[in-house]
Order: C-alpha cells, then sequence, then structure tokens
C-alpha cells in the first residue's frame, strides 16, 4: 500500500504544536508495517536549519484559483532516517519567519497559502512517479485536499484527521474564488469558507486523536459549530489514540537528566527530583509531592484553575514547577505565585526542552486540568517518565489515564473547576503519603505503553476500510 501523507508541520522541520509530533512519529511507524509511506510538507525557513535537501523535481504545476503556480519538491527523510519527506518549494507563500503568523495574527493570505498547499500535495505523486493509492490529510490546513482530488486522476481515497477540531481554517466569502472553491458548496459553513467543514464533509473517512473525542466533538459543547457536520460523518467518524517514540522519551537514556533510572531501578527519579528542586528554586525535600507543568499558558489548558488552586494546595504540603508561555495575563499569574510562595512555587515563563524532560523525571505528579484535550501527549511523557499525571476527564486523557479502574495510573476530576481540580490534589497527596501504594501507581505508570505500534496498525485497518470504498 502507497500512501501520501500530508502536513503542514512535521518534527523535527517545522513544530507549533502537537500535529507535528505525530506527523514526525506515525509515519515511520506505518512503514514498520509495510506501507510505503511519503510525506509531503511546506518548505518553510524553519526546515532549511535541517537541510540541504535534494531538489528532486523542477516547475510542477499546481492550480490555485485562476492562477497556475510552479513549485519544487526537495527530498529529506524523517529522524528514522528511512521515511522520505518531499518539500513543497514556493518561496512566495513559504519563505517566511514564521509558519502561521506573526503577533499572534495569521498571514492576510493565508487562505491562499493553504489552498496551494493541498493543490500542491496532489501533484507530488505524479511529479515523483509514485501512486498513492490512499492520500492522509491532517487538520485544516490540508483541508481542501480531499475537495481538490477531483483534479487528479484516479481520484485518490482519503483519510482526514482532525487534530484539533477549534482550529478550522476560517475565512471571507470572498476569498472563494482566488482559492478555486467558488462552485463547492461543501467548503462552506456558517456563511464563510471553511477548510475543515470541506475536510469532513469530503474526505472518505474521518479521524481524530481519540475514541472520546470523536465522540465529544459531536455535540455543541466541543463541536466548535462543526458538531453538525460531524454527526452527518458519525459512521465514517473513528477515534485512533496518538503514540509516543519511546527512543525519544526514555528516563534511562535522556541525556538532560542528571541520573537516569528505569522500572527496574528508580534510584535515578530520587535524584532528578531534588536536582529540580535545586535547579527550580524549590525547597529540597523528598517529602512534598512535586508537581510539574509543562504547557502552553492558556484556559483551554485550564491554566487559570491551576492557579487558583495552587494557594490552597500548598499547604497540603505541595510544590509546584511550572514551564509555559501563553496568555499574558497567566504569564503574570503564575510568576506572582512564585513570588507569594518561594520554595513551593516556580514557574519559568520559556520554553526548554531540556528542562521540559528534567520536569517530566523530576515530578511525582504533572497537572493537566485542560477544558478539552484532543489528545494530548504530556500525560503519556510524564507515565514514561514514572510521574502521575492529574487530568480533567476529557478527550485523549480519559482514554489514557485511569483512577477508578485497575491499574491506576492517575488521579481524574470531572469538571474543571477549583474545588473539583483541588480534591484530585489532596487524593493525590494523600496516596503519596502511603509509600507502598505511591510505589505501585508510579509502577502502573512505568508499565504503561503508549508506543506508535498499536496506533499505527488502528491506522492501517482505516486506510484499508477507505480504499474499499
Amino acid at each position: 500500500m502507497n500512501v501520501l501523507f500530508v502536513s503542514n508541520e512535521v518534527v523535527p522541520f517545522a513544530k507549533v504544536g502537537g500535529l507535528a509530533d505525530v506527523a514526525g512519529t506515525l509515519p515511520g511507524a506505518l512503514r514498520q508495517r509495510g506501507i510505503d509511506v511519503r510525506v509531503a510538507m511546506p518548505l518553510h525557513r524553519s526546515c532549511l536549519k535541517h537541510g540541504p535537501f535534494d531538489t528532486v523535481v523542477s516547475g510542477v504545476k499546481a492550480v490555485l484559483g485562476a492562477q497556475v503556480l510552479e513549485f519544487d519538491l526537495l527530498e529529506g527523510t524523517l529522524s528514522d532516517r528511512k521515511t522520505p519527506v518531499y518539500f513543497i518549494r514556493y518561496n512566495p507563500f513559504f519563505d517566511r519567519p514564521e509558519i502561521y503568523g506573526e503577533g499572534g495574527t495569521d498571514y492576510p493570505d493565508a487562505a491562499e497559502r493553504y489552498a496551494f498547499f493541498s493543490s500542491a500535495a496532489l501533484q507530488v505523486p505524479q511529479a515523483l512517479g509514485f501512486r498513492a493509492d490512499l492520500v492522509h490529510a491532517n487538520d485544516w490546513m490540508a483541508g481542501l485536499l480531499p475537495l481538490f482530488t477531483e483534479r487528479v486522476a484516479p481520484s485518490p481515497p482519503t483519510l482526514y484527521t482532525i487534530h484539533n477540531l477549534a482550529y478550522q481554517g476560517e475565512y471571507p466569502e470572498g476569498k472563494a474564488a482566488a482559492i478555486g472553491c467558488l462552485w463547492d458548496p461543501e467548503s462552506r459553513h456558517s456563511g464563510s469558507v471553511n477548510f475543515m467543514a470541506a475536510g469532513i464533509r469530503r474526505a472518505t473517512l474521518v479521524n481524530t486523536v481519540s475514541a472520546r473525542y470523536a465522540e465529544e466533538i459531536q455535540t455543541a459543547e466541543f463541536g466548535c459549530g462543526l458538531e453538525g457536520v460531524l454527526a452527518e460523518r458519525s459512521a465514517d467518524l473513528h477515534g485512533v489514540v496518538n503514540g509516543i517514540d519511546y527512543d525519544l522519551w526514555n528516563p534511562a537514556a535522556d541525556a538532560a537528566l542528571p541520573a537516569p533510572f528505569s522500572r527496574k531501578d528508580l534510584t535515578g527519579k530520587a535524584a532528578c527530583k531534588a536536582a529540580l528542586q535545586k535547579e527550580m528554586g524549590l525547597a529540597v525535600t523528598p517529602e512534598v509531592p512535586l508537581v510539574g507543568c509543562v504547557s502552553r499558558l492558556a484556559a483551554q489548558k485550564g491554566l487559570d484553575v491551576l492557579a487558583d488552586v495552587i494557594p490552597q494546595a500548598v499547604e497540603l504540603p505541595m510544590q509546584f514547577a511550572i514551564l509555559g508561555t501563553g496568555q499574558a495575563d497567566l504569564e503574570a499569574r503564575y510568576a506572582a505565585l512564585a513570588q507569594q510562595y518561594p520554595g513551593s512555587v516556580a514557574a519559568t515563563i520559556a520554553f526548554s526542552d531540556p528542562l521540559a524532560r528534567r520536569i517530566y523525571a523530576g515530578s511525582d505528579l504533572f497537572a493537566m486540568p485542560s477544558r478539552y484535550e484532543p489528545c494530548g501527549l504530556g500525560q503519556m511523557i510524564a507515565m514514561a517518565y514514572g510521574t502521575a499525571p492529574v487530568v480533567s476527564h476529557t478527550g485523549g486523557l480519559a482514554d489514557t489515564v485511569s483512577e477508578e479502574t485497575q491499574p491506576q495510573t492517575g488521579f481524574v476530576h470531572g469538571e474543571v473547576s477549583a474545588p473539583h481540580v483541588l480534591a484530585a490534589y489532596r487524593r493525590a497527596a494523600a496516596a503519596y503519603r502511603v509509600k507502598a501504594k505511591w510505589a505501585a501507581l508510579v509502577a502502573n505508570c512505568l508499565a504503561q505503553d503508549f508506543s506508535w505500534a498499536d496506533s499505527a496498525r488502528k491506522y492501517e485497518e482505516l486506510y484499508r476500510i477507505a480504499l474499499t470504498r
């Protein structure tokens, strides 16, 4: 089976969110199942530092509205050194300082950029002499791709994956002619051109990144206005939880940690906790549970509620180590909490991959009080480092963390409200004081397997269903 995997973000070349992690690892897992997967993505400026890349085809033509634009294809590989990546080089659209826009604002020609991306990606197989049995399009940036398959013959079946329904690619109706979907009602929703609505309606199959999120997005609470469109495709809507790469997230071999540890020998985890407490200016004490949080500081992530809870949680007692950037008000609030509770709360308003790894490894608990979470990777990474997540019962968090059922792997609160979140931390603090219970919880976390192998098998099943259509 030959599959073209289309994504705007792919690690290590271009990353803004979790889409990049999926696109950089799932194709390799699929290749291990014997599927010939090739990745297509734009040549963003950020990609160039991972080059140089060889130009394999020049002057490939793609339609954008009434225009015919020419682009080049460059070739690289994913981190596995086996999976080909083909970069669409069209500098007027993609050679820019940021992937999506500057100062938190989309580039004004975003609709044209990503309509072109979908159109160009469909030309990649023919340009390479590669027959794509199926095209796997990801998120709103490739939402028009299923709509544009009629431009190629034979038209391949498509799987469209929703990574986060909140970002849909909505543009004024006046953009329709310029991006080539003037006569396509499937691309319209609520008076706007909507890339994601087009992908949902026209793809052969649709999936999202956890089973629970696939159910949630068909409701008004989580559907972001597309619940009706999704309900119409409910028979073709599936949920496949993401995985993580245990070669990248391995406390026994992580160079960022002060001491290695494993399921068989946890000695190093205590050393990692002490070192993290010292690094972040917290009181160095093993008796107090340390809560780590590596996150975008945003209301969607429930970080406003966590800030409400911290003054009471530190009295349990507990410590908090926060790493992230995001909303200015939340950045200021966590900085103030660190000043108000020295030795108990530390906040680094930045992002550092090495520090993030030390927080995963050195913490006892990991905070993810998200209001919604399509899948989430942080809770899986935390468990790989023997750190118990404290999560809300939503999306992929509900699918991967258990408290009431065995084996227990964390603590789960229903509502994202201060009383419910604080109650979960009270339960965690009580469990921490019982050494045998806590040791069993850590062992359960380390025993979890969220590798891509199972997810890749489920994606292959979806591919085969799509091919029968």
